[in-house]
């Protein structure tokens, strides 16, 4: 039998991962109209509609880029890591980078692996 967790939010329907989890979605909704964020990919752009990675230097289309933070927003669990998560998630244009797709999954793949410690 699977252990019961305990709902202590939103009037006992939610977990303490499903109200971080929702707090977090919030805030990379508002993340989507932050000015930095797209004044990176303005500045990463070399011809109409095409954007060099920060990267591997090839030039993409704009659907094949992705607005990377340089410094992970990491994680938001708990009351204590808001102001963290909330400061390196809105920063400013120089901690953000423009990346190809491809290059994106790599970083986040590895920067996942170190979270983990798993090499």
């Amino acid at each position: 039998m699977g252990r019961r967790v305990e709902r202590t939010r939103n009037g006992g329907q939610w977990t303490e991962a499903r109200y971080f989890g929702f707090i977090r979605s919030a805030l990379r909704s508002a993340f989507q109209k932050w000015g930095p964020k797209h004044e990176a990919k303005k500045l990463a752009k070399v011809q109409y509609n095409t954007y060099v990675c920060a990267h591997c230097d090839k030039w993409h289309g704009a659907s094949q880029v992705e607005v990377d933070h340089i410094v992970p927003a990491g994680s938001l669990k708990s009351f204590d890591d808001l102001p963290g998560f909330v400061e390196r998630m809105f920063c400013e244009v120089d901690g953000f980078q423009v990346l190809c797709k491809e290059c994106h999954q790599t970083k986040t793949n590895e920067e996942r692996q170190c979270r983990t410690g798993k090499q």
